[in-house]
C-alpha cells in the first residue's frame, strides 16, 4: 500500500500520518507514507503506478488539489484519490475525476477509518496483482501467475510457474489478498488455490496445469466441489 498525502498544513500532515499508522497498527501489511507541503513537490515525484491512494487538499497555493486530481487521472485510471477541504462545494468535479471520498476538515478517526475501509475494498475489487515482501523487496506478483499458496514455518509460499516467492506473514493476513477475487478457494488448512489454473478435479486433489497437485480437506470436500463447479458454470456463462 503506497500513499501520499498532500496538504499545506503540518499539522493536518501530521494528522493523516498519525491515522494511517493507528489504523495498521498490529498489521504487517507493508505501507509507504510520503508527505508533501505543496502541488509541485508531489508533481515532482508522481509517475503512474508510484501510489495506490491520494490525500490531497483542495485549496493548496500553486497547482491546487483539483489540478493535481486532474493530472494524476490524466495518466493513472486506477490511483484512488481522497479530496480532504474544508468545504464540499467540489462533489461534482470530484465525481468527475472519480474521487473516492471526501473528508470534510475537521474529521475525525472513525471518518478517516471508514474512508480506507471504502478505499481497500475498491482496490480489491479492481486490482490485477498483489503485493508482498519478500525479505527486504517489495514483488508484485501478477493474480493470473498464481497457481496455489500455501504457509510453511511462519512464511507464505506463493507457488508461481517459474518461482515460489516465500513472504513471512500470518495466513489470516495474507488471504484477504486472495480470497477477495472469486478465482480464489481455501481448499486446504493455510492453502489457497487458483481455479483458474485448474486442469482437473479429483476426489483428494486439485490437479494444476503445472501438473502440481493441491489437496483437498476432507472435512469440506462436498462444499469445495460444489464451489468449484459453481465457478466453472460462471466462467462458461461469462459471468466471471
Amino acid at each position: 500500500m503506497r500513499i501520499a498525502v498532500i496538504d499545506d498544513s503540518s499539522a493536518q500532515r501530521e494528522q493523516l500520518s498519525g491515522y494511517i499508522k493507528e489504523y495498521y497498527s498490529g498489521n504487517p501489511i507493508y505501507r509507504q507514507v510520503d508527505l508533501f507541503e505543496n502541488g509541485e513537490q508531489f508533481m515532482e515525484c508522481w509517475r503512474p503506478g508510484a501510489y495506490d491512494l491520494l490525500f490531497i487538499d483542495i485549496f493548496l497555493d500553486g497547482i491546487n488539489g483539483l489540478e493535481i486530481a486532474e493530472k494524476v487521472r490524466n495518466s493513472d485510471a486506477d490511483c484512488l484519490m481522497v479530496f480532504t477541504t474544508n468545504s464540499s462545494d467540489f462533489a461534482v468535479r470530484g465525481f468527475e475525476l472519480r474521487v473516492s471520498d471526501y473528508l470534510v476538515k475537521p474529521f475525525s478517526y472513525e471518518k478517516f477509518k471508514n474512508t480506507l475501509k471504502y478505499c481497500e475494498r475498491s482496490m480489491c475489487s479492481h486490482a490485477r496483482y498483489i503485493e508482498v515482501k519478500e525479505s527486504r523487496t517489495m514483488i508484485k506478483i501478477r493474480l493470473d501467475d498464481i497457481i496455489f499458496t500455501d504457509y510453511f514455518n511462519h512464511y507464505i509460499q506463493i507457488h508461481t510457474k517459474t518461482r515460489t516467492i516465500r513472504s513471512y506473514m500470518k495466513f489470516e493476513t495474507f488471504s484477504p489478498y486472495l480470497l477477495c477475487y472469486p478465482q480464489f478457494l481455501c481448499c486446504y488448512r493455510n492453502c489457497i488455490v487458483n481455479m483458474d489454473r485448474v486442469i482437473s478435479l479429483e476426489k483428494n486433489d486439485f490437479i494444476m496445469d503445472t501438473d502440481e497437485r493441491v489437496p483437498i480437506t476432507r472435512k469440506n470436500r462436498q462444499e469445495i466441489h460444489q464451489r468449484y463447479a459453481d465457478y466453472q458454470f460462471l466462467r462458461l456463462s461469462g459471468g466471471v
